[in-house]
């Protein structure tokens, strides 16, 4: 279970992504259709290749501060499939001009198969999401903790907890549509048979659309 392919599986690319401190306006909502790639470096400059999935998700706001979000991933592929769903929240806390704060919370469930051994896991996050408009855009910085376990039959379970960090741009392209890009990782000591830790990363491009 603590091999190279549950640090690929646990790659940060399935909880709390394309993080704005913009709140869905109240009564709106805003779908979220991407595709990203996760998985795990060791150091030593040892690479896992990343894992592709395509993602989305539906936010909805309520009283201009506070929003909902309900997100998916999933690869479907012969060697491997994946596929996650994360239930999350946000508010946004301050603001003083181009500036502003916004925390959230999530927690979710994540499936994986690959060669027959299945493994299933959940996680909890815990995103700090800091934000300054440039225009109409939004740059975005975020520090995220949080708690994975993974499980398969036969073996011991595994967890994975983590501390990361990410840097967005969300491109503005109109009232409703928007592009975020994200790129994040995070540090795991969660052993891996080569080494006492490890590396978790995140690399995405989403279309949004609110209406």
């Amino acid at each position: 279970m603590k091999a190279l392919l549950v640090l690929l599986l646990a790659g940060c690319g399935s909880y709390s992504t394309y993080k704005t401190t913009r709140i869905v306006p109240d009564g709106q909502t805003e779908w979220l259709f991407g595709t990203q790639a996760a998985g795990a470096a060791l150091p030593g400059n040892e690479a896992v290749l990343p894992m592709p999935e395509t993602s989305a998700a539906v936010r909805r706001g309520f009283a201009n501060r506070y929003e909902l979000q309900l997100s998916t991933t999933l690869l479907a592929v012969k060697q491997v499939r994946t596929g996650s769903l994360e239930l999350g929240g946000k508010m946004r806390v301050a603001e003083h001009g181009r500036w502003s704060l916004a925390v959230g919370a999530a927690g979710g469930y994540r499936y994986a198969e690959s060669g027959g051994a299945v493994i299933e896991g959940g996680h909890v996050a815990v995103p700090v999401i800091f934000g300054v408009d440039i225009g109409r855009n939004q740059l975005v910085f975020s520090v995220t903790g949080g708690y994975q376990r993974y499980y398969a039959s036969g073996a011991r379970p595994v967890s994975v907890p983590f501390i990361g960090d990410s840097i967005g741009f969300l491109y503005q392209i109109s009232d409703h549509f928007g592009v975020m890009h994200e790129v994040g990782f995070a540090y795991t000591p969660t052993d891996n048979f080569m080494t006492d830790s490890s590396r978790l990363f995140h690399l995405g491009i989403a279309l949004t659309w609110t209406r």
